[in-house]
């Protein structure tokens, strides 16, 4: 009985890998960033098991198993032989043919990598706020690790690696903060 429960527990632990790394590689190609800044090796603050365990509850509330479905499509269009790009990936992730909640669901992690915050599209009949976008914050770490801040080659308030005087030195490349080569140096 010990041996299936160990059995059990391994897969579990197997497919929650697999999981995360299918989510890493998602997040990569839909934010655009290099895989070693969504998973950096020394890593901290996790918040990439913070995002995944959120936007898979999240995700699923209307529609029922559509994460994984997500997850599936990206590791089935990534092992493709010949290899897809990340662009055609991305493109196919978010094609209108995968339906409104898959595309919407894909479009909410990226909100999320780059705010930090979960989005939510206000439909409430009013012609003013019809559409526009509300956020919530899932926390503090969050707030500091929202991809924003490396686009914008910028800290958050009161957050900052950097040492005083920084600022009269000129900002490093986006490369440097995507992790993703630029065109001259390719």
């Amino acid at each position: 009985m010990e041996d299936m429960s160990n059995n059990a527990q391994q897969d579990n632990q197997q497919n929650d890998q697999q999981g995360m790394e299918a989510f890493i590689g998602l997040s990569a190609v839909l934010t655009g960033f290099n895989q070693s800044i969504i998973a950096p090796q020394l890593d901290p603050v996790d918040i990439k098991s913070t995002y995944l365990s959120f936007w898979r509850e999240n995700t699923d509330v209307n529609e029922q198993g559509l994460s994984d479905r997500i997850l599936s499509l990206f590791s089935t269009l990534n092992s493709k032989l010949p290899a897809l790009t990340e662009q055609q990936i991305g493109e196919h992730m978010l094609d209108d043919e995968q339906g409104q909640a898959f595309v919407l669901a894909c479009r909410n992690l990226i909100f999320l990598w780059y705010m930090g915050a979960w989005p939510t599209v206000i439909d409430n009949g009013n012609d003013e706020t019809q559409g526009m976008t509300d956020s919530s914050l899932l926390s503090s770490e969050s707030y500091t690790s929202g991809l924003v801040w490396q686009v914008m080659q910028a800290h958050p308030m009161g957050d900052s690696n950097y040492r005083y005087g920084y600022w009269s030195n000129p900002p490093a490349d986006l490369s440097d903060y995507t992790g993703n080569a630029t065109n001259s140096e390719s």
